[in-house]
């Protein structure tokens, strides 16, 4: 019965392939197919033919894309263990085909495949920028023979969002390998990922069109899951449903949707004014979302989807029940729906999404929506969005216009900007970020940045701005030089940083300058040398613009590290980081001086291709770590932090996954100075009293994972955290973390079965 259950399960999600994809190129399909043999040395660019002997296959059928790699190498330098998918920083071997489906510049997909059998996918737009949360319905599998080892890679049709056309359709593409031993990248075309004009040079190929097919894919879940320590139970039943026109058009739309997590976010201990940026795990909002994206790295987001769903908004003091309001408020929002709609013509995308959230007693769900036009044309990107809120329990609406701009002016040149404008709560201001890189020649690089966003800018209902009231120039110059092959060094890097921050009152936070030198050997070793200066200014967010003391005045500071990262020995490999910075004595009080000493190891063990396991310790030891209490009102206080995490996989075949995370954080801050910052922002010794405390934070989780099919999985999750903040209690390190176990908020059984159809 077990077994009818799961062929059935099988039938439902699965596709039709004409092929078996096992890593064995022995269909006629394979003798005819376009083949390739000659690659290119990309990383590092030296762009010399590559004396490793690779070859790929490619061709197309009414199903989709097959391509087939053979990599000639000896086994014992293959690097074959497995790993979760979209690891990116794991030393696997890898082969990669990426593809521009329309040949026009607009969207490529990455398929990259590790030798252990684990899927890798990103998209990428503006010719080199990438998002790793996409994950696309596709299969790989790869085998390893006595002088090679094989990889073989379905791609169906279904997967992109393809201009339909009749006859022949031309294709960008390259074909990439990647080998762990040396690190080094090769690949059919002449470019790399970190290059500007990345997808632009990619090669073209000429395929077999099929006529575009009507598509619809349904994503159907249940989930079971009760918190034992708060009694709380979710039973929910829910879809998610993609449908592609095959025209051009895309409408993805999910009901009563499950946004509990069956993965945990990382614990960070956070006392600062700047919110901490959290990435998105939820599958709805990952898939086919690239259209909307206007970031500036980790410092701004115009749509963040992680506020979809977050915390309600209250306002029990308005309430009947003014205490049970209070007792009742929740972590999260459950939604009705989300629509999403995309489509292309030509070199045009159109994009719209709505949400909404459904009300509970003492709250209104929030409404969001958002609108996305955005044209290329000749590797310049024009673009326009708008996202509008609407928060009916605290009478709040906001709306954000966003303008983006991107020319790739030629190899050497390239040029963007983002102009923002932002309406919230009766409040408006607006945002600009420009930059340009400079490659003179193609190891050398120049990048020139500007930031304004002025002091009353908000997008934080939709999306996610680091901080506002905030001017900031500066740049970056980097100098690569590569080494011949009889030399242990593979590439030295010299770069520098420098630059300007001050609010938009022209108060200087600080100037600062920072040069580094990466190098990398051959055998994969790198190590990392820097040191940064940064002049005296004004902390402008410490005092959360307090009226008494909008800012407080920070002594000069420098620093110094250093870093190693190992090759992968045997069955495992190292990493070790230490910074030291030092700020001059804060006059205004009887001030020492600000130290910091900064410690980081990792310990990455890979006894088996099915098992790795990572077990990593931080530890932040600070003098004079300067905390905000309330109002002016500030402390000084000698605090350490301890960070310990361990990571483990485990695999069975390709279908079983067991991954166990556990963070643990431990903070004492001890010797208390009260302090008071005045108008001016300095500091004077305060007769209110503060006390020593301790922060702990637990986190742990063991999650099963079973995939019935390609994107249809069985998750069992056990997730158990919690958080203590203690005063005037003297304790070490192992007893804070001790009492954060101890006192869990919560312990989650969970069981999600998510299946497509």
């Amino acid at each position: 019965m077990k077994n009818s259950y799961i062929t059935l399960l099988l039938l439902l999600s699965f596709e039709s392939y004409s092929l078996n994809i096992d890593g064995v190129l022995d269909e006629p399909e394979w003798k005819e197919a376009h083949t390739i043999a000659t690659f290119y040395n990309v990383y590092p660019y030296t762009l010399e033919i590559s004396q490793k002997k690779t070859n790929v296959k490619i061709f197309t059928n009414e199903n989709g894309i097959y391509v087939g790699f053979t990599n000639t190498q000896d086994p014992q330098s293959m690097g074959s263990y497995k790993h979760v998918r979209d690891e990116w920083n794991t030393k696997t071997d890898r082969n990669a085909f990426v593809v521009d489906f329309d040949g026009d510049g607009n969207t490529a997909y990455t398929f990259m495949l590790s030798l252990g059998n684990s899927l890798l996918d990103s998209t990428i737009r503006n010719g080199n920028d990438q998002s790793y949360d996409w994950n696309g319905d596709w299969i790989g599998y790869t085998k390893i023979n006595k002088e090679n080892w094989v990889s073989e890679i379905f791609i169906p049709w279904s997967i992109g969002n393809m201009i339909p056309i009749t006859g022949k359709r031309k294709i960008k593409f390259g074909a990439f390998r990647y080998t762990a031993f040396d690190g080094n990248l090769i690949g059919t075309a002449k470019t790399h990922p970190e290059r500007d004009k990345y997808m632009y040079q990619l090669d073209e190929y000429e395929i077999e069109s099929y006529p575009a097919k009507k598509n619809i894919n349904y994503f159907p879940y249940v989930v079971a899951a009760k918190d034992s320590v708060t009694n709380n139970e979710i039973n929910k039943i829910g879809v998610e449903i993609f449908y592609n026109t095959g025209t051009g058009k895309q409408i993805n739309a999910t009901v009563n949707p499950d946004f509990g997590q069956v993965e945990s976010d990382d614990v960070v201990v956070n006392f600062s004014a700047e919110e901490t940026l959290y990435g998105e795990k939820r599958a709805f909002f990952n898939e086919n979302q690239t259209i909307f994206d206007i970031t500036d790295r980790d410092r701004l987001k115009v749509m963040h989807t992680r506020r979809i769903g977050s915390r309600p908004s209250y306002d029990c003091s308005s309430s009947s029940n003014e205490e049970l309001c209070n007792d009742s408020k929740q972590e999260y929002s459950d939604l009705d729906y989300a629509i999403r709609y995309t489509q292309k013509e030509g070199g045009t995308e159109y994009g719209f999404f709505t949400a909404s959230e459904q009300d509970e007693e003492f709250s209104l769900g929030r409404s969001y929506y958002a609108g996305r036009v955005k044209s290329e044309n000749n590797n310049r990107t024009l673009g326009y969005m708008v996202t509008y809120t609407d928060d009916p329990i605290i009478d709040r609406t906001a709306i954000v216009n966003a303008f983006d701009y991107d020319h790739i002016v030629n190899n050497k040149l390239r040029v963007s900007s983002i102009l923002l404008h932002a309406d919230a709560d009766d409040k408006n201001s607006i945002g600009f970020k420009g930059s340009m890189r400079y490659k003179p020649t193609k190891d050398d690089s120049h990048n020139l940045g500007f930031h304004y966003y002025g002091d009353d800018l908000d997008i934080s209902d939709m999306g996610y701005l680091q901080k506002n009231d905030w001017v900031s120039f500066g740049g970056r110059s980097s100098f690569d030089r590569y080494f011949a092959n009889d030399s242990k060094l593979k590439n030295i890097e010299y770069s520098i940083r420098y630059g300007h921050q001050s609010d938009t009152k022209s108060n200087t936070i600080e100037n600062f300058i920072n040069p580094k030198i990466e190098i990398e050997l051959k055998d994969t070793n790198t190590f990392n040398f820097w040191t940064t200066f940064k002049s005296s200014g004004k902390n402008t967010t410490i005092t959360r613009k307090n009226i008494l003391s909008p800012f407080v005045k920070r002594p000069a500071r420098y620093n110094f590290g250093g870093s190693y990262d190992s090759k992968n020995f045997s069955n495992f490999a190292i990493g070790a980081k230490l910074n030291f910075e030092r700020g001059s004595k804060n006059n205004s009080w009887e001030s020492k001086g600000y130290k910091k000493t900064w410690a980081e190891a990792a310990y990455y063990f890979f006894p088996k291709d099915f098992l790795t396991m990572r077990l990593g310790f931080n530890l932040r030891d600070q003098k004079e770590w300067l905390k905000w209490i309330d109002a002016n009102h500030l402390a000084a206080y000698d605090a350490t932090e301890k960070f310990l995490s361990f990571n483990l996989n485990y695999f069975k075949g390709n279908k079983h996954e067991i991954r166990l995370k556990g963070q643990f954080v431990a903070l004492n801050a001890i010797n208390p100075v009260s302090l008071i910052s005045d108008e001016n922002g300095y500091l004077t010794q305060s007769d209110k009293i503060v006390n020593s405390f301790n922060v702990g934070e637990a986190a742990f989780q063991i999650r099963y994972k079973y995939e019935l099919a390609p994107l249809s999985n069985l998750y069992i999750v056990y997730s158990q955290g919690g958080s203590i903040y203690e005063e005037n209690i003297d304790s070490d390190s192992s007893s804070i973390i001790e009492d954060s176990w101890n006192n869990p908020s919560g312990k989650i059984f969970a069981i999600k079965l998510r299946l497509r159809f």
